[in-house]
Parts: structure tokens; sequence; C-alpha cells
């Protein structure tokens, strides 16, 4: 199956116009504007593709409290982009998405990139500015 995601992000690559490669934990990593990393990997099962982005270091205390409940909030709405989470190793707001990684095209991954990255970069921008989450929808 890593076979078929290396082709998968070759495929990517092209339509990006970007040079990716799966790196030795079988992972590929894509950067944006040197801000957001977007790393892309297959699961354990290789069945599901997993797009994943740490957005933004979010400090210990009431902030990180108040960013965190409107997190959980906003996965709680539908439809949703991706999961909000907290990624404990960097101590930051983190967004990730699973995909069926057997009927995923290179396409569709294209146009969902844009959108996953450009809600990173608006959490990361009201985080950065001391607001818990961007005004996105009621």
């Amino acid at each position: 199956m890593q076979d078929k995601f290396s082709d998968f992000i070759k495929d990517l690559a092209d339509l990006l116009s970007e040079d990716l490669y799966v790196d030795k934990n079988q992972a590929c990593v894509i950067v944006y504007d040197d801000v957001i990393q977007v790393q892309l990997e297959l699961d354990q099962l290789s069945q599901n593709l997993i797009v994943f982005s740490s957005v933004c270091t979010v400090p210990p205390g009431k902030f990180r409290e108040n960013v965190l409940l409107d997190a959980l909030k906003e996965n709680d709405k539908f439809p949703c982009v991706a999961t909000l989470s907290f990624f404990e190793p960097d101590s930051s707001l983190a967004l990730h998405n699973f995909f069926d990684f057997l009927s995923l095209d290179a396409n569709i991954l294209v146009s969902y990139l844009s959108t996953f990255v450009d809600l990173c970069f608006l959490y990361r921008q009201a985080i950065n500015s001391g607001q818990t989450s961007p005004i996105i929808r009621k």
C-alpha cells in the first residue's frame, strides 16, 4: 500500500507544483507560506489518509481553556471541514481529518487542502491576536 501512497503523493506534487515526497516515517509534509505544515499519512491499516496540522501553540491557563471550549463547540457544528483538537506534544491547537484512501482522488484532496489550510490560517491569526476562535459562523 505504501507504493500506492507514494504514487498518490507524486500525483499531488504535480497538481500542487511542489516537490513532495514520502519521508522515512511514511508521511508527507506540505508547508504553506513557511508557517502552516500539513502532514499526510496513512493510518495503521492503510485504509485512511490522515490530514493533520498543528496550527499554533496555545499557552496554558484560562485562555487555553477558552480556546479548547470554543473548539469543542465548533466540532459539534455541521458541516465541518476538520476536527479541532489539542496536540499535547507541542501544546497546540490542531486540525485533522480522515479520508478513505482507496477512493480518494488527488484532485479532490487539492481542493480540500485549500479549504483546510485557509481554516488553519484563520485559527492561527485569531489565536495569535488573542481571540479564542475566528468568527466563522453562528
